[in-house]
């Protein structure tokens, strides 16, 4: 199984946490760093499933919002392009894809959605971190979503550490969580059954000390078996093709 995750642009030991992440549930899961800086957004159309990282801030130019340049941090224009890129291949080969915190935003942003600039500017509570340490929020789960199939019921809490977060959601996207203050928290398709495997969180599950927290160990658990299934289907497939 072959992961593609985009490059975060981070420390290496800040990027590693997903990999960590992920080889709690399967070590022998390959992870392929994908990045403007490699140029090898076609590596995606060879990948399993993606997983769209973390990081600075969306280019807020891409969701109609020229005037708030100096309101966001990090912005880099060739790692946005580079990620358009990625989601348009990764949806085009039908791979299950999982977005975190950034994640979220540049998949909501490319479906032709909008972010909230700076949340404590229009009104929202600060949901960076504190002193160093990962703020954590109640998560209120939307019912008979698929993030409640993969979290189950019951009250739940999640590491906080954005700025940002969705305004205006993207075409075919559905909240199935929000935080305790009405920020949303987690997207996924309306029409799964139609359309591979997609999550949207803005915590960071792979930063969350708690894997047996069902908001971190669940997720990654979860997206391995949506994976494996993809790759079996498709398996199905191309043998059915080769038998017609």
């Amino acid at each position: 199984m072959r992961l593609g995750i985009t490059d975060n642009l981070r420390p290496k030991p800040v990027f590693e946490n997903y990999g960590k992440w992920i080889h709690r549930v399967d070590r022998d899961v390959e992870m392929v760093k994908l990045s403007h800086l490699r140029k090898n957004a076609e590596a995606v159309k060879e990948m399993d499933g993606l997983i769209l990282s973390g990081g600075g801030d969306v280019h807020p130019a891409l969701y109609g919002r020229e005037d708030a340049v100096d309101q966001v941090e990090e912005v880099n224009e060739m790692r946005d392009s580079f990620e358009f890129g990625v989601i348009e291949r990764a949806l085009e080969a039908e791979i299950p894809i999982l977005g975190i915190c950034r994640g979220m935003q540049i998949m909501n942003v490319y479906l032709g959605g909008s972010l909230i600039v700076d949340l404590p500017v229009s009104g929202y509570r600060s949901h960076v971190e504190r002193d160093g340490i990962d703020h954590r929020h109640p998560l209120i789960v939307v019912p008979h979503t698929l993030l409640e199939t993969i979290t189950g019921k019951g009250p739940k809490k999640v590491s906080s550490i954005h700025h940002q977060a969705v305004d205006r959601m993207g075409k075919g996207l559905m909240v199935s969580a929000k935080s305790d203050d009405g920020v949303i928290e987690a997207m996924e398709w309306i029409l799964k059954d139609r359309m591979p495997f997609l999550l949207l969180v803005q915590w960071h599950p792979e930063r969350m000390q708690d894997f047996d927290n069902p908001c971190s160990g669940n997720i990654a658990e979860y997206f391995l078996r949506e994976v494996a299934r993809s790759i079996k289907e498709k398996r199905e497939q191309f043998s059915d093709k080769e038998t017609e």
